[in-house]
């Protein structure tokens, strides 16, 4: 798994692809617990910018882990995050952490966490000079994010890779085993028919370019990636360490 979930276009997981592979490995979890997050409206966004798919995403993937899926989930062990849903919390950035931190103080060891996260995908300037290979963070986008805050060089609200990484690290420290699927970068007709009128209904990128968060182009311009002795950009590194003992 890797903290580097959202690079470039971002990793766009086929989550039948990941639930078929479910059949090889937590059979003889102790529980079973699963987040799904689904982000379709952002509020401080256009609308233009929304999507329609993610909200189905939820449905289908709630759905599947009652009633499909190769080992036992509860309605109690699953936690539902989505706009659009009837009963579900809203895909907040403060629900989802709290969401993680109810995972970290129940989880034991032998669990199994289920992770699925569907919605906007991006990229802004990295919080810490030097961190990151490209110098850029790469962000999931909660439903109360709003435009880029020059006074403190951040996105508000957006979910940092590293701040996830944290999240999930508290969860395998414990000695559960996570699994995760982000889908944040959308695959185009492969799957999908002739769009249906809806103005919601219509091929779009689950990414958003930093521009269109209100990033000033001459930040962007300013970044600047770490290099190697030679002078070319620094390959990026993509695990995510883990300072537990679980198998993670």
């Amino acid at each position: 798994m890797t903290n580097r979930f959202l690079r470039k276009c971002g990793v766009a997981l086929a989550a039948n692809v990941a639930f078929g592979s479910l059949l090889a490995f937590p059979a003889l979890a102790q529980n079973n617990y699963a987040l799904v997050v689904a982000v379709s409206k952002y509020e401080n966004l256009d609308e233009t910018l929304w999507l329609a798919g993610p909200v189905n995403d939820a449905k289908l993937v709630h759905e599947y882990l009652l009633d499909g899926a190769p080992i036992d989930f509860t309605e109690d062990g699953i936690t539902l995050l989505a706009d659009g849903i009837e009963g579900a919390a809203a895909p907040t950035n403060a629900h989802i952490q709290e969401a993680f931190a109810a995972l970290a103080e129940k989880a034991e060891a032998g669990d199994f966490v289920f992770l699925h996260f569907s919605g906007h995908g991006s990229q802004a300037p990295a919080r810490v000079e030097g961190e990151e290979q490209d110098g850029l963070d790469e962000l999931f986008l909660p439903s109360d994010i709003s435009n880029w805050d020059m006074s403190t060089g951040t996105i508000p609200n957006a979910l940092v890779d590293d701040d996830l990484g944290e999240m999930i690290n508290r969860i395998i420290d414990k000695g559960a085993n996570v699994w995760a699927v982000f889908d944040s970068c959308h695959s185009g007709t492969v799957t999908r028919a002739g769009p249906s009128g809806d103005p919601l209904d219509v091929e779009k990128s689950r990414k958003l370019g930093a521009t269109a968060l209100g990033i000033p182009q001459d930040v962007l311009d300013a970044v600047e990636p770490v290099r190697t002795r030679s002078g070319s950009p620094a390959p990026e590194t993509a695990t995510l360490e883990t300072s537990g003992t679980g198998e993670g």
